[in-house]
C-alpha cells in the first residue's frame, strides 16, 4: 500500500488536458521539485533526473485510452518496480592522447665522402 496516493478523475476539454500536459512537461524540464495541482488541492515533489516512462495507447471499438505512466526512486542505484534495473548514465567520451610534439631541432647534417 503506498504512502501517499492522490487520485481525482473529472471530464476536461481537450484543451484544459493539453495544458495540464504542457505544465507537467515545463515543471520536469525546468527543475527536480514539481508541483502538481488539481482542484484545490497540490503536492510539491521531488523528481529524480533519470525516469521510467510508459506509454500505453489502448483502442477498444469506440473508446480509446492513452495511459502515461511516469515513475522513478529516490536511490538511482535501486531497481524499478518492474523488475528492470535502471538504465546505466552514458560513459564520459574518452579524451584522446595528445600526440607527441614534433621536435623543433634541426636534424644533423651526416657527412657523406664520394668514393
Amino acid at each position: 500500500m503506498p504512502k501517499l496516493e492522490i487520485k481525482r478523475k473529472s471530464e476536461l476539454s481537450r484543451k484544459e488536458v493539453g495544458e495540464r500536459l504542457i505544465m507537467i512537461g515545463r515543471a520536469l524540464a525546468h527543475g527536480s521539485e514539481v508541483e502538481l495541482k488539481t482542484g484545490d488541492d497540490s503536492i510539491e515533489i521531488v523528481v529524480a533526473d533519470r525516469l521510467h516512462w510508459e506509454l500505453e495507447i489502448e483502442v477498444d471499438g469506440d473508446e480509446t485510452e492513452i495511459e502515461i505512466e511516469i515513475k522513478w526512486r529516490d536511490d538511482p542505484a535501486a531497481e524499478t518496480d518492474s523488475g528492470e534495473t535502471p538504465e546505466p548514465a552514458p560513459k564520459p567520451a574518452r579524451t584522446p592522447k595528445p600526440a607527441p610534439a614534433k621536435s623543433t631541432r634541426r636534424p644533423r647534417a651526416r657527412k657523406t665522402t664520394a668514393k
